[in-house]
C-alpha cells in the first residue's frame, strides 16, 4: 500500500515538476543592459586619439554609450584628421552609430561629407564607412548627390574606396557639368598657332 501512495504521489505531482521545468524564465523579457545606455552625454565635444595625435573631433547633442559596445549620437558634426594633424574630412549627419571596436560606422538623415584633399563634397540620406576596408557604401537604391569642380553627380548604388580613391555608381546615375567659358576660350587661344 505505501508504494501504491508513494506512485499516487509521484504521478500526482509529475505535472506541477514537468511544468516547474519547462518555465523559461528569460522569455518575454528584454535584455535591460542591451537598452539602457551605460552612459549618456549631452552637448558633449569627444575626440579620438591614436599614437598621441588627434585623429577624430566630434560634436554631438547626445551622446550615448551601450555596454555592449554600440554607440550613438545625434546632431553630428565632426572633423577626420590626416597623419600631418590637418584636416581631411569634415562632414555633419542627424544621427550616427558606430563601433570602433570593429571600425563600423553608420550615418544616417541630412549627411554632408567634405574631403578637402579630393575637393569633393557628398551628400545622403544614409552611408556606413567601414574602417577596416575604407569603404564608403550607400544602400542600393539609395541615391546621394557628388559634387566637385562644378561637376554635380546624383546616383545610387554608390561605393568609394579610400585605398583605391576610386568610386563607383551600380544604379542609375544624371549629372551636370558646368563649365567656365571664358577659361576655355582663354585656353583655346593660347594654344593656337
Amino acid at each position: 500500500m505505501k508504494s501504491n501512495l508513494f506512485a499516487a504521489a509521484v504521478l500526482c505531482s509529475l505535472p506541477f515538476i514537468a511544468a516547474g521545468c519547462s518555465l523559461k524564465y528569460s522569455e518575454g523579457q528584454k535584455n535591460v543592459d542591451a537598452e539602457v545606455p551605460e552612459f549618456v552625454f549631452e552637448n558633449t565635444d569627444f575626440s579620438r586619439w591614436e599614437k598621441n595625435q588627434k585623429m577624430l573631433s566630434m560634436r554631438a547633442q547626445t551622446l550615448e554609450q551601450y555596454k555592449g559596445g554600440g554607440t550613438y549620437a545625434d546632431s553630428v558634426s565632426f572633423t577626420a584628421y590626416a597623419d600631418d594633424g590637418s584636416a581631411e574630412t569634415e562632414g555633419s549627419c542627424a544621427l550616427i552609430a558606430f563601433d570602433p571596436k570593429q571600425k563600423m560606422y553608420s550615418l544616417y538623415d541630412g549627411i554632408e561629407l567634405t574631403n578637402a584633399p579630393r575637393n569633393v563634397t557628398i551628400a545622403a540620406d544614409e552611408l556606413r564607412w567601414d574602417g577596416n576596408t575604407e569603404q564608403l557604401t550607400s544602400r542600393r537604391t539609395d541615391t546621394i548627390t557628388m559634387k566637385k569642380n562644378g561637376t554635380i553627380i546624383r546616383g545610387s548604388g554608390f561605393s568609394a574606396s579610400g585605398v583605391s580613391n576610386r568610386f563607383v555608381f551600380t544604379g542609375a546615375v544624371s549629372g551636370t557639368v558646368e563649365t567656365d567659358e571664358n577659361a576655355e576660350e582663354g585656353g583655346d587661344a593660347q594654344n593656337r598657332p
